[in-house]
């Protein structure tokens, strides 16, 4: 199946520059699929690059691409592989886990003992 090319940031200012050009009222909503045309970039530039380039409040902006992102299937930066040796036995007195997930929120888990199924929380937390 082939799939729709992506369009280059000028593209993407061209659309804009013309639908601004030809909207009758100022203050009109900007088209979902110019917002989507604008997400779509978010792979190749950063929000405040795309934000400036295509005269968008950046807030709104990355609120749009994180809304594109989970619509689309598009994972968010990938997480930073790590290996887990979990065939050598240890002895672990203390447990901590961290995550972050793309959103922003955070978790901490300090466990005294030996640690929890790492797998599990990982993907409970993260979903």
């Amino acid at each position: 199946m082939l799939q729709k090319a992506q369009p280059t940031l000028e593209e993407v200012q061209k659309e804009f520059e013309n639908w601004r050009r030809r909207r009758k009222n100022r203050r009109a909503h900007i088209p979902s699929t110019l917002w989507e045309a604008g997400a779509s970039l978010s792979g190749q530039y950063s929000v405040n690059e795309i934000s400036k380039r295509l005269h968008l409040n950046h807030t709104a902006l990355r609120d749009r691409i994180e809304a594109y992102r989970q619509g689309k299937g598009i994972k968010a930066k990938e997480p930073a592989f790590i290996e887990l040796d979990m065939i050598s036995p240890r002895v672990i007195t203390e447990c901590i886990i961290e995550m972050d997930k793309p959103d922003g929120a955070r978790m901490k888990i300090i466990i005294k003992g030996s640690c929890p199924d790492i797998a599990g929380v990982s993907e409970a937390f993260l979903g």
